[in-house]
């Protein structure tokens, strides 16, 4: 059984869709309107009530997770609201990952096997930027973070 699962949704008329599904999206391609769900054992830390610019958030993410992979920890606030993404190394294999809202109405955390959590984020990672570039064309901005993902996946030591 998986512990950690992530999914990447536009918005389509109102409504969250799987951007794999999607054949278009609310807003146009600088502003994304979507949402990722990073779900570990159970505790949906990211879904789509925290939704935001999905072409903005998911680099945010992959920064974050990046430096905790180089550092031990990492933080990034979403786009456009006060919602902070945080990872750090807690242990020998795990992340403790939090999402936290500055007035604190939000408090999520969780902790998850580094291995599959890099693993899990790199393929979830790579596909929504496959798919955004089919639904918006290349975007340069993103080429440093999907790198990161790839280099991920070809890396097996994880902090």
């Amino acid at each position: 059984m998986n512990r950690v699962t992530a999914q990447s949704y536009v918005r389509v008329d109102g409504q969250f869709q799987p951007i794999r599904e999607a054949d278009r999206h609310d807003g146009g391609c600088d502003y994304v309107p979507g949402a990722i769900s990073l779900v570990v054992d159970g505790v949906e830390l990211l879904g789509p009530e925290l939704w935001d610019d999905v072409n903005w958030l998911w680099p945010f993410v992959v920064q974050a997770l990046d430096e905790c992979r180089q550092s031990g920890s990492g933080k990034r606030y979403f786009p456009d609201q006060p919602v902070a993404f945080t990872a750090t190394t807690q242990w020998e294999g795990n992340v403790l990952l939090t999402v936290t809202t500055s007035d604190r109405s939000i408090h999520r955390s969780a902790v998850a096997p580094s291995d599959e959590l890099y693993d899990v984020v790199a393929r979830s990672g790579i596909e929504f930027f496959q798919e955004l570039r089919r639904l918006c064309g290349p975007d340069p901005a993103s080429e440093v973070e999907e790198a990161a993902l790839r280099r991920w996946l070809g890396d097996d030591t994880h902090r």
